[in-house]
Formats: structure tokens, sequence, C-alpha cells
């Protein structure tokens, strides 16, 4: 007699097989699933007529036990196999005696891989197989060893023969016939799960054990092996359930913002309070229990709270200047071009300080209150600079694209695009090393570097045909200034809840005590204290309490990090009204006595091809700002 109690593959010492056993890789494994039996047998297999009936050796005991904070539906059962090994070989007697007769033995020495009878015990998916026990009364059983599957959801019991020729099996298995009841091989099987959900519970209760077995008859070791099924018995997970939800008081779980207590999700309300949620732009910041511990409260805050809110500045200042080309561009009312042919230059003033007001300079204030707030941001794909864009009338062109420089930029800033599209010319300014901007430090020393003012340079500007005396011209112009950056922020580590275990599981007592099963724990939260202790015995056992932790990713499955652009424009746009004239030709020589008459931009056209008049107007408009006469000249 030999009891084994663990899932190893536990062999006796002193018994060795002595003869050749011919392979049976697989054979004896009942694979139980839903209800359903399949056999793997490499061997030839045999079902036969009347399978063994095992049902009827096979029992099963079940407890409901409740506990009540949180409120936890624990089932705990034990399916009890007690099997006269007579019975069980009954059916096959004449074969045994025809395999004695010839002096055939089953077994090897060098091979025990193979059980000579299996019984498997499965149980649904949550539930958690127990150590199993077996106790021996048959002199004709060696050992039994066991074998779980990876989820612990089913367990066979692996049953070997003693290593004996048939006709000494057989003597014994004559001897036993005589009181098959105290010749029996009994397994035990222990499970439990727990849930703190009403309608799991109730779905549970519906399901059910499994229970099935074989008997693999190897007449020698150099024939094939014969598999015979047991028939297939299910039990109740739990015989008399009990509610153990329908006395619990209602409690509310709220999700809320702790800088104004509303809601950042509905509340929910049930047996036991709900976990930490996960909830986008925040993070976990501490919990509260009610007085009457009946409402649990779980308060978060704004993960980028202490940064401002995306959008536009203040204008940012600019002087457009309009000259012809060999003179210094200003911001006078009237210009004399010599000719049509004349070519003008525009400038653009940006004043760089002005890049560093409005919503920037308010961050940067926090942080040099306390910069220790920003310790765990970080900054990528930041920009800094300015774009300006100058869009000349049909009027005007670009005569030369390359005709465009840029001045007046601090160190570590520099032009990235300088380009003429059709009648627009476009520069834009950033910082060279934005990948350096890692921190608000970082940003703040590129953004002390922008003072002084820029100056944008676009030389032969030219008339086209099209040209009229006498007409106005809009120039439009656009300079936005951008301090855009993303900011992210790592929450932290996983926040694993409290997970108590269910309860605690049934015991036995002397030789037949059943060790506990090692149910899988429940979910439990911030707001529930730790499982109670369970009865003291020789052995005392603790639901255990694993205390749940709590940190800034408190609901999430993953510490996530959190990203959020930041982008805060300057921008300005207005005209630069400047009146373009072009000096009259010279009066021709008259050729004849009658007096001379003036001539008309007509005639003096036809004349020289030349356009004569008194002013050719170019007026800069846009309706951004409203018309001006005059841009304003920089104090």
């Amino acid at each position: 007699m030999t009891h084994c109690a663990s899932f190893a593959h536990l062999r006796l010492g002193n018994i060795m097989r002595k003869s050749q056993r011919v392979l049976a890789t697989g054979v004896g494994l009942a694979l139980v699933a839903a209800g359903t039996v399949s056999m793997v047998a490499p061997r030839s297999a045999q079902a036969d007529a009347q399978p063994f009936s095992l049902s009827q050796y096979v029992s099963s005991t079940s407890t409901t036990v409740c506990n009540t904070n949180p409120v936890i539906t624990t089932y705990h059962g034990t399916v009890v196999l007690n099997i006269p090994i007579t019975a069980l070989m009954a059916g096959h007697e004449a074969e045994i005696r025809a395999a004695a007769a010839q002096g055939l033995s089953p077994h090897d020495s060098s091979n025990n891989d193979n059980p000579d009878i299996t019984l498997t015990v499965s149980v649904p998916e949550g539930v958690t197989l127990g150590t199993s026990p077996t106790k021996s009364t048959s002199s004709m059983i060696a050992y039994t060893s066991f074998s779980p599957n990876a989820e612990r959801t089913q367990v066979t019991a692996n049953i070997q023969l003693r290593d004996l020729n048939w006709q000494q099996l057989l003597d014994i298995y004559d001897a036993e016939k005589a009181d098959p009841d105290q010749h029996t091989i009994k397994v035990q099987v222990p499970y439990a799960v727990g849930t703190t959900d009403p309608e799991k519970a109730t779905q549970l209760a519906s399901e059910q054990v499994t229970v099935t077995g074989t008997f693999n008859f190897f007449a020698s070791s150099t024939t094939p092996a014969q598999v015979f099924n047991f028939d297939t018995k299910t039990l109740a997970l739990a015989q008399s359930p009990t509610d153990c939800f329908a006395s619990a008081p209602t409690r509310t779980t709220r999700w809320v913002d702790e800088e104004d207590g509303h809601d950042l999700q509905p509340p929910k309300t049930g047996p036991n309070f709900f976990q930490a949620a996960g909830i986008p732009d925040y993070e976990f910041s501490t919990q509260e229990l009610s007085a009457d511990g009946l409402t649990g409260i779980y308060k978060y805050k704004k993960v980028f709270g202490s940064l401002p809110v995306n959008g536009d500045d203040p204008t940012i200042d600019t002087d457009i200047k309009v000259g012809l080309e060999g003179n210094a561009p200003t911001q006078a009312e009237k210009i004399y071009a010599e000719s049509k042919d004349s070519l003008l230059t525009i400038e653009n003033v940006v004043h760089l300080n002005d890049l560093r007001g409005g919503r920037i300079a308010k961050l940067l204030e926090k942080y040099e209150e306390t910069p220790n707030a920003f310790d765990d941001i970080a900054l990528k794909n930041a920009h800094l600079g300015f774009t300006t864009q100058i869009t000349l009338p049909a009027q005007l062109k670009f005569s030369d694209p390359s005709a465009i420089s840029v001045t007046g930029l601090p160190q570590g800033f520099s032009a990235k695009t300088v380009a003429v599209n059709g009648q627009t010319a476009t520069v834009t300014v950033d910082f060279d090393n934005p990948d350096q901007i890692t921190t608000i430090e970082a940003l703040k020393d590129a953004m002390g570097a922008l003072h002084g003012e820029a100056v944008i340079t676009i030389q032969k500007i030219a008339f086209t045909e099209s040209a009229a005396a006498d007409t106005d011209y809009q120039i439009d112009h656009l300079t936005q200034g951008t301090i855009s950056v993303d900011v992210e922020k790592q929450l932290g580590v996983i926040v694993i809840p409290g997970q108590p275990s269910p309860a605690c599981p049934p015991t036995m007592d002397d030789y037949d005590a059943v060790k506990p099963a090692e149910p899988r724990s429940v979910v439990g939260t911030v707001f529930d204290p730790p499982s109670p202790a369970c009865p003291p015995t020789d052995t005392p056992y603790t639901a255990g309490w694993r205390p749940p932790m709590t940190g800034p990713s408190a609901g999430w499955d993953e510490a996530p990090l959190m990203k959020h652009p930041l982008k805060f424009t300057t921008s300005e746009a207005h005209p630069d009204v400047t009146r373009l004239s072009i000096k009259p030709g010279p009066t021709p020589t008259p050729t004849t006595a009658t007096p001379s008459v003036p001539p008309t931009p007509a005639t003096q056209l036809a004349k020289t091809g030349a356009l004569t008049g008194d002013v050719l107007v170019l007026a800069a408009v846009t309706g951004a700002i409203g018309a001006a006469a005059m841009r304003r000249k920089r104090a």
C-alpha cells in the first residue's frame, strides 16, 4: 500500500519492473473537455461492448463558503473514487487467465512510462484542482502518480500494477475476490473556485465535474495493448449552492477629479466595490472610503495639469519696409521709380522677443517656481521659430527667387526653408538641434536665445507688363511664430489590486486528510479588508491577502505613457501701403513752329514705347487686421 500526495511521478524503490514492456506512449491518458472523452492509443485499441461502470464508485462532497466583506462566494468540493480492483478487472478475467496459462508477463523494468489504469478528473475553466492523495488496499497495485494539465483544471491518476507476471497477479486477484471492498484504490481530488461577481457565481453553480478512466491491458510485452474505456460520471460543481450576495449591502464606487470633484465616469453600484479605472489624461492620486463604508471614491488628477492649454498668443511685432534697389528700404509714404524696369526690395523685420511671451512665458514661470514638478516630464519634437510669407499681386514678380536672405538670427537658429512658389515667398526659421530639447530646462535655455531682430530681405522684385499707373496693388504679409513640443509622461509601474483567496478549503481527518486546494485568487480593491483566517487546525491555513499596490497607473493593465502636444503661436498680418511713382520722361523737342503741346501718355507710349505718367501706385492691403495707410514705425 502506497500513498502518493503530490503531482510528481513517484515510484517504489523496492519494486522494479523485470520484463520488457511494449511501448504505448500516451495510452491511458483520458483527455476530457466539456464532458467529451477522447482516447489517445498509438497501439491497437479495442473498445469493449460493456464499459466498466466507473460511475457507481464515484462520489463527491461540496460546500459553499460565504465571505462578507468583500462578498466572495466560494465553492469547495472533493471528488472521491473508491474502486475495488477485482471489480475493475473482472470483465477481463478470461484474457488474464489465458495470459497466465502461457506464462506471460505484461511488464518490463526498463520502461515504466505507461500506466495500467488511468482515472481522470476534469473541472470547468476557472476552477483549480488541489493536491490529490491516493490510498491502495490492494496487493496488486504498485504505486500511483499524477499528471495535471498546465491550467490545473484536469488531473490524471496513473496507476501501475505490481511488477509481477500474470500468474502471480492472478493469484492475488483470486484471493481478493472473496472480499472486494477491502481491496480498493482510493483517489481524492479537491477543488475550489471563488468569485466576487454574482452572475459568475450563478454560472459556476450550474457547472459540472467530469470523471472517466481507462484500463490498458497488456497481454505480454510483445502484444499490442487493448484499451478499455470506462463510462463517464458527471457531478455537480456545487451540490447545494448558497446565495452569498442576497443580503449584501449596496456599495457605490466613484471615479472623480480631485480638483473639482466631478465624476470622470458614471458611478457603479453592487455588492462589492469596483476596481480603479484607467482614465485618459488622468493619473491616479488617492482613494477615500466613506464613514459608513459603503462609498469608495477613486481620485484622479490631470497628468498635464501644470501645463497651459494650447492656443494663440498676442500678436508678434514686425516691420515691413520697401525701397528701390540700391537704397535702404524704408517705411516712406512714396517711392519714385526711374522706370518700369526699376527693381524693388522688401524687408521684414521680426522682433524675436515676442516669441517668448504669452503662454510659453507662463509655463517657464511655473517651471522657475516649482522645477521639481516637471522632473518626470519629457519633451520631444520641439520647434522654436517663425514663418514669414510675402505674397505679391499679379503686377509684381520675384525676378530672382534666389535673391532672398535672412540675417540677425541668434546662434543655434537658422533658416530651414527659403523658397518662392509662384507669387509667394516663404521663409521658415527653426532651432538647429531639436533633439537636444528633452526637458523644460532645455526648452528654457533654447528660448533664452530668442532676442533681437531677424531681418528677411527680398531683392529684385520687378514690375510685370500688366502693371498700370494710378492703380492700387495688394501685397499680403503674414508672420507666424510657433513654439511647439510633444510632452510625454510615464505614469509608473503596473499597479496590482489586492487579492484575497476565495475562502478556506475543507479538510478530512486522519489518513484521509485532503490537503488544501490551491484556488485562484479573486481580485479585491483598496477598500476591502483582508480576508479572515481559516478556523484553527493542526496546520493553520489563512486566506492570504495581498495588499493592493496603488500609484499613478492604477486602473491600467500596463503602465501607460501619456502624450500631449503643446503648441503656442503668435502671428501678425498687416498692410504696408507705399505709393510707387515712376518719374515722367523728357519732353520731346518741337519740329515745327507750331506751339508745342504737352504729350499725353498715349502719344508718349506711341513715340517712345515708354510708360510715362505722374504715379504708378502699389498699395498693400490685408483684411486680417484692417487696412492701414502706413505701417507704424517701431518705437
